[in-house]
């Protein structure tokens, strides 16, 4: 049982991210059944968010079926709200604080992130980070230049 993060989500659908490659195998690892990988709502939010708002995916209608289709391998649970008191008391980002705290109330003991808050309190908390980035895809990452993403990209339209 794992918890998927955000950033993994978004990297795996971003066909053009330096981390879609190591991204999309823990999804193909849910197709085959082979784990059971759960999925926060707000982490679906916030993947939506990444993919159009800041990597500009279009059409949003292709985004939000692409989403869609990958969810079909997930199950979808709610938030828990004892994340806002997580985050507070760990002074983490909010959407951290939900993701650490949906694991909890679940029991989900794993989650899959390359997030540093993450990582940091989940071993604090009795949970497991699965981060499944290579070492060169986190250094990659870590390089300016790969953050650099052509505006307006159309890489849905490419491929639907």
């Amino acid at each position: 049982m794992r918890l998927i993060d955000a950033d993994i989500l978004s990297y795996a659908l971003f066909d053009e991210s330096p981390a879609h490659l190591d991204s999309w195998k823990i999804i193909e690892n849910a197709v085959r059944t082979q784990i059971r990988l759960y999925v926060a709502m707000t982490s679906i939010l916030e993947t939506y968010n990444v993919l159009y708002w800041f990597y500009r995916v279009r059409p949003r209608t292709a985004l939000i079926q692409k989403i869609s289709r990958v969810l079909e391998t997930m199950i979808p649970i709610p938030p828990s709200s004892n994340g806002i008191d997580l985050a507070f008391r760990e002074n983490i980002p909010l959407g951290d604080g939900f993701l650490l705290a949906t694991a909890l109330n679940n029991r989900i003991p794993v989650i899959v992130s390359n997030d540093v808050h993450i990582a940091k309190i989940a071993p604090k908390i009795g949970l497991i980070v699965e981060n499944p980035l290579a070492e060169k895809t986190k250094r990659r990452l870590s390089h300016p230049k790969s953050r650099e993403v052509e505006s307006g990209s159309t890489w849905l339209e490419k491929r639907d």
